[in-house]
């Protein structure tokens, strides 16, 4: 305001009648300086934001023709960026306490209820990265007694979470709970932990806190605390307790990891608050090279002599041949040939037309194919880049000729990856590595355990094992067979090999397992003086042999005519009976047959591929389903009919449309808005109705314009036009807060807007009409003004 350089007639009284007119135009200079807006550089690249298209990059500040490329960037320059988060925003809870409905003297990962706080997340459900929590049970009651335990929304411990509504608390656990963040590769992260204090609680020996980063290289810990002894002693607790604690860290060297925070009590005033977790890496953007996007690169408009900032500068190209004809005709690298008969225009060894294919300039000599493996042939060509034998699209690395394969195509070469056919049990402890269905090798033959018909290697199957009750996993633990004729005495009619069955010297009274002790047959017959029934003296009574005159057989299985002993089908069901203990079924039941999904006379048990479709089981996901053998993301739908191959919520059409992967869960399509339209189709990025080109900020959904520029949107800035006065003012005083040359006005001085003001004529500017030294109703300028106009006429 005026009023605030000089009140009201005290320049008056302190000028002097000879007072130069020079002081008084100078003031009136002075009073009529605009107010200068300060420029805004969120970067601190020394371009002011309204001139910035790269405002938060401090990388790069100009992308002439608007494709989203700079045209240039500053060497080595990086900047951070966030690649994951959470503030427990996204499950959103009522408050209520959680009931765990597991066993509390158990240990077991935690699940959410319906309407209670989530304790787990799963990352694809939002944008914000997962977590998952594991119970530790001490012996205790644990979370089933009803905590606050899980994502809060309360505040009334806290004050205020540092992000967003939200936290995630752990408290009471009468046991261990550990929550861990989803795996992530990054280079800091940072996290704020509120510890609960006061009179009311005491950290005990028993309980501790320890928050780690658990790399593949190595672990860092940030805090491991426990409680002491004594009432109200809460030992290293104590330095935590009642505020917010922000922690960060330098975890690059760390490898891929996850952030855990292990929390053990057993009171609900006894809790830990975790808040803002963020991790960042430092990100390199690339230069655009064909800044006006007029088809030729900024490199060849140089060489060209047009300007490569302006698409209507474009080289002639007569010919039309892709050199522009400033160059045709000349001899570009000097060599003495002309540039049209010259095979090598820029003499870097490469052929024009091998670079031309390449995508690289054959008239710059610094721009050379790439070649990784040096054969000649660039890599854009070359279909084995590394020169590994291994063709590229089946490469798991492409540029590393010590990495191929990805034996279980998790996206990690089997090089580095610990568990390479993804069955659970890492490859140091998996005899078979390479082979999902198989891990374990007990007697070391070769094969694995689950398609081996003899574990232990002691020359017994593992079926005659478990029929005759010995452990088919220990070489030691063989059946019993007393007559040592091959089978073991469970299933041996004749223990002791004497000729007479187990149950005929049962009934005889002689000992089954003695092969001296024999029934007495005093006839001679065979049949012991007990009984004689057995005509053919085979062993088997009459009634229940069915062969009762032939002592080789007496059991017909399938009725057939022929005797087991003697046929090789017994239960008629066409399967050989050695063919159907090689494959587990029954040989005795003819409802009992291998099974053969794919019809080919093998059964599965025995055949390595069990749906015919050229895919062998062990590397088929669907064994049994010829149509498919792939299930990249592992949802039970074949990568052959699933329209989202990579299970990420991106169909795969979309994914291709927005120039994503859609064979890689990792790589999604950018979604500012999450309305489902990638921001490569979408018009309107932040989703506010306002088209991005026409958006001040085309990534914050509240804001679209921002008149005075000052960097901060209307709809938060409460002065628009940045005249200093702020909108609700000038609104109350009916000037335009979209204006800065509209002010209130204020004629008399009082800092009271004349539109507001009962009393125009109270301030220290108004000017009596009825004083000889006074212009009224002007004010201090205009005051001003007439008397320095008066000066001159009179100096004239």
């Amino acid at each position: 305001m005026k009023g605030e350089y000089f009140e009201s007639g005290l320049v008056w009284e302190c000028m002097s009648r000879r007072a130069t007119y020079a002081t008084i135009l100078t003031v009136l200079l002075l009073l009529m300086v605009p107010y200068t807006v300060l420029a805004t550089d969120s970067d601190g690249d020394g371009t002011d934001d309204v001139d910035d298209d790269f405002p938060d990059n401090p990388c790069a500040d100009t992308d002439t023709d608007g494709d989203g490329l700079p045209d240039t960037v500053v060497s080595s320059c990086t900047y951070q960026s966030i690649i994951a988060y959470t503030s427990f925003e996204d499950p959103f809870t009522n408050g209520a306490k959680y009931y765990d409905t597991g066993n509390g003297t158990s240990n077991y990962y935690l699940w959410n209820n319906a309407n209670e706080p989530h304790v787990a997340h799963n990352q694809t459900n939002g944008s914000e990265i997962g977590f998952t929590t594991f119970y530790t049970s001490n012996g205790g009651v644990g979370l089933t007694d009803g905590d606050y335990f899980g994502t809060a929304n309360y505040t009334g411990t806290v004050g205020n979470y540092t992000e967003g509504t939200q936290g995630y608390q752990m408290g009471d656990v009468d046991g261990t709970a550990t929550l861990a963040l989803d795996a992530v590769t990054a280079d800091s992260m940072t996290f704020d932990v509120f510890v609960q204090g006061g009179s009311g609680n005491s950290y005990e020996l028993t309980d501790n806190l320890i928050i780690r980063f658990v790399g593949i290289s190595s672990t860092v810990e940030l805090v491991n605390v426990t409680g002491a002894t004594g009432s109200s002693n809460h030992g290293g607790f104590a330095s935590y307790m009642g505020v917010w604690n922000s922690f960060s860290s330098n975890i690059g060297s760390l490898g891929q990891g996850s952030l855990e925070v292990e929390f053990t009590s057993n009171s609900q005033s006894e809790s830990v608050y975790i808040d803002n977790v963020v991790f960042t890496s430092s990100v390199a953007m690339m230069a655009d090279d064909d800044d006006d996007n007029d088809g030729w690169s900024d490199d060849d408009e140089v060489d060209c002599g047009t300007d490569p900032l302006d698409a209507n500068d474009v080289p002639s190209d007569t010919d039309g041949n892709g050199i522009c004809d400033a160059l045709e005709g000349d001899d570009f690298d000097g060599d003495g040939i002309a540039n049209e008969n010259d095979p090598d225009d820029d003499n870097d060894g490469w052929d024009d037309t091998d670079e031309v294919s390449c995508n690289t300039n054959p008239l710059n000599g610094d721009s050379t194919p790439t070649d990784t493996d040096g054969d000649g042939v660039c890599d854009y060509l070359d279909s084995d880049d590394d020169n590994d034998g291994v063709e590229d699209g089946n490469d798991c690395d492409p540029l590393d000729p010590n990495e191929t394969t990805d034996n279980d195509m998790d996206g990690i070469c089997d090089g580095v990856d610990d568990d390479d056919d993804n069955d659970g049990v890492l490859d140091d402890n998996d005899a078979f590595p390479n082979d999902p269905s198989e891990w374990s090798d007990a007697d070391g033959d070769g094969k694995g355990d689950n398609v081996d018909d003899d574990d232990d290697n002691d020359g017994i199957t593992d079926l005659m094992e478990e029929r005759c009750f010995s452990d088919p996993l220990d070489a030691n633990s063989v059946p019993t067979d007393t007559d040592g004729d091959g089978d073991c005495d469970p299933i041996d009619y004749d223990d002791d090999g004497d000729g007479y069955t187990d149950q005929v010297e049962g009934w005889c009274g002689s000992d089954p397992l003695d092969v001296n002790s024999i029934p007495v047959d005093s006839d001679g017959d065979g049949d012991c003086d007990t009984m004689d029934n057995d005509s053919d003296n085979d062993g088997v009574d009459d009634d229940d042999d069915a062969f009762p005159d032939d002592s080789t057989e007496w059991i017909d299985t399938d009725g057939d005519g022929n005797g087991d002993n003697g046929d090789y089908d017994d239960d008629g069901d066409g399967w050989p009976d050695s063919s159907e203990e090689d494959c587990g079924s029954d040989s005795l039941d003819s409802g009992s047959v291998p099974v053969d999904s794919d019809g080919d006379g093998i059964c599965d048990q025995l055949d390595s591929d069990d749906d015919d479709d050229g895919v062998l089981d062990i590397d088929d996901d669907f064994p049994n389903d010829s149509s498919e053998w792939s299930d990249l993301d592992g949802d039970g739908v074949g990568d052959n009919s699933d329209e989202d191959v990579d299970g990420d919520g991106w169909s795969n059409i979309e994914e291709d449309d927005c120039g994503s992967d859609s064979g890689n869960a990792n790589l999604v399509p950018m979604d500012f808005d999450n309305d489902g339209n990638c921001n490569l189709l979408d018009p309107d990025d932040d989703g506010d109705g306002v088209a991005d080109g026409d958006d001040a900020f085309p990534f914050d959904g509240s804001e679209w314009d921002d008149t005075d520029g000052d960097g901060i949107g209307d709809n938060a800035d409460e002065d628009d036009d940045g005249d200093q006065f702020s909108d609700s003012f000038e609104e109350d005083c009916a000037s335009d807060p979209l204006d800065s040359s509209s002010l209130p006005g204020d004629i008399d001085g009082d800092d009271i807007c004349d539109e507001m003001d009962p009393d125009d004529t109270d301030g220290p500017n108004y000017i009596d009409p009825n004083e000889d030294n006074g212009t009224p109703g002007f004010g201090l300028i205009s005051a001003l003004a007439v008397l320095a106009l008066a000066a001159f006429a009179r100096r004239d």
